[in-house]
């Protein structure tokens, strides 16, 4: 919905997607500490990475060291290169667990309750209910996300409630970062 406003976004979980496609630095490192377990013959397999790293928060700080210096110093390049926008999204899943949210000027949560979270993933990823559970325990829980959000994106209701919230926020940021 902010990109229909044209306002850049950076999705890190792409880019993560990115750093680890086969032959690159990520991908070498990750098979180098995970085994090639985690390859669907020569391809990552994400749901067994995602198996492997979220069985323990060892193996979650593992991943994180892995791939988070790959990603910051892509999204670093990105908000170079961004040159004409009043502001800039950095769409992150983990920006408060990385504490990648300390290099924001500001910190977007778009909340939505558990259960609906819980039934949303399953249902667009295949995901089961365990993984997505051991998931969820890795990361931080609702309250910190509120705790530190310095806007707050309700995502509990219908697409059009969901877009009134973005096209508020987006000109709260127009008018506090520019035109």
């Amino acid at each position: 919905m902010f990109s229909a406003l044209d306002v850049p976004i950076l999705d890190l979980d792409e880019v993560g997607r990115q750093v680890t496609a086969v032959g690159s630095e990520g991908f070498d490192a990750l098979v180098q500490q995970f085994g090639e377990g985690i390859l669907d013959g020569e391809q990552l397999n994400r749901g067994r990475l995602a198996q492997v790293c979220f069985a323990s928060s060892e193996k979650t700080t593992q991943l994180n060291n892995i791939l988070h210096p790959l990603i910051w110093q892509q999204e670093e390049q990105w908000i170079h290169e961004q040159k004409h926008a009043s502001y800039l999204l950095i769409e992150a899943s983990v920006l408060i667990e990385s504490k990648g949210y300390e290099r924001m000027d500001r910190l977007v949560v778009v909340m939505t309750d558990l259960a609906i979270r819980r039934e949303r993933v399953m249902q667009r990823s295949g995901m089961s209910q365990a993984l997505f559970e051991s998931i969820i325990a890795r990361q931080c829980d609702d309250a910190d996300r509120l705790r530190l959000a310095d806007d707050i994106i309700e995502n509990n209701s219908d697409i059009k409630s969901l877009q009134n919230h973005v096209e508020s926020l987006h000109m709260r940021l127009t008018e506090r970062f520019g035109s």
